[in-house]
């Protein structure tokens, strides 16, 4: 996903927001950077401020009202600290006129200034909402995403491990498929990382042998999800001679793989003749949503296991004793 550019941002969001252009036009090719969300030095969108850069200043009719109470070299101030290099739109909200001073600078400056009809702290959750979508940190990666009992679960494998094929048994068992080949994350929170499909693969998933086709179509609307949360990722590896009987069986220490700096719960699944996957995905997830709720079903059979030996542990010694 490219930087967002001004002038499309402004398109996307005219009629939801009310917004008009009043001046700074030359500066629609500006853009923000993809990534920019989480930079501690600049803020990304706020009601006036004259300490902290902001990329996006909305100004109501109480910040207006501020800036008219201002000497002339007082407003002069708190402009220039207004207008700083980070700076790429001003909003006047709340249906407010903006200062003639403020249209100038703009102009001058090649600051787009907008206009809304809406409230300003509604307008800051609207907008807040469309950038956080649009500016946070990506990374693509090889597997399929699927909606698993309404849990995000991202399969990955080596090629033709059979990761299109498991999809195609998950959707016909009635989940839904995010993303085949492809997996676009992003970074839209500080712990959260929301998986898409690009544009070109949206809809399609391809099994060899079949080709090319179209989950939609075959399997109808419920089949495909836009998007969904990463929750847990499922990798399905094959093993080598005699590995699968050596594998662990009773593992305590969760395996977890670190995304973007997020660290997810990660299920290792051997691939063998007769094992059937779809079920194991099944169960998997609903071992993560019990997990989830503080329910570890290997530790407690280990638990009861251990509280019944100590059982026939203290048996013994009391039929030891009397045979004394």
């Amino acid at each position: 996903m490219p930087d967002v550019n001004i002038q499309s941002l402004y398109s996307e969001n005219r009629d939801r927001l009310n917004l008009s252009w009043a001046s700074g036009k030359r500066g629609g090719s500006r853009t923000i950077p993809l990534g920019s969300l989480y930079n501690p030095q600049v803020g990304m969108i706020s009601h006036l401020n004259l300490t902290h850069p902001h990329r996006f200043q909305v100004i109501g009719e109480m910040e207006l009202a501020y800036l008219r109470s201002l000497d002339e070299a007082s407003s002069e101030r708190a402009l220039n600290a207004l207008f700083n290099e980070h700076l790429a739109v001003v909003i006047v909200a709340d249906g407010s006129d903006p200062d003639h001073r403020l249209s100038e600078i703009c102009d001058r400056q090649d600051i787009p200034l907008f206009t809304s009809t809406m409230p300003g702290a509604n307008l800051i959750d609207v907008l807040r909402q469309y950038l956080n979508l649009e500016l946070a940190e990506m990374i693509a990666l090889h597997g399929v995403f699927l909606v698993v009992l309404e849990v995000g679960v991202l399969i990955t494998g080596s090629s033709a491990v059979g990761k299109s094929e498991l999809a195609l048994e998950l959707i016909s068992r009635g989940h839904g498929l995010v993303a085949d080949d492809v997996v676009e994350l992003y970074h839209i929170g500080p712990t959260t990382l929301q998986g898409r499909c690009p544009i070109l693969l949206r809809d399609f998933l391809e099994v060899r042998g079949l080709g090319i086709i179209n989950i939609r179509s075959i399997f109808g609307e419920t089949a495909v999800r836009p998007r969904k949360t990463l929750k847990l990722i499922v990798h399905l590896e094959k093993p080598g001679a005699g590995e699968l009987a050596s594998m662990e069986r009773l593992p305590m220490n969760s395996s977890t793989q670190t995304i973007l700096g997020i660290e997810y719960p990660k299920v290792v699944l051997p691939v063998a003749e007769g094992r059937n996957l779809a079920v194991l995905v099944e169960a998997a997830t609903r071992n993560y949503v019990l997990r989830s709720r503080g329910i570890d079903s290997t530790r407690q059979f280990i638990e009861r296991h251990e509280r019944l030996m100590a059982q026939d542990a203290g048996e013994h010694l009391l039929d030891d004793d009397h045979y004394e």
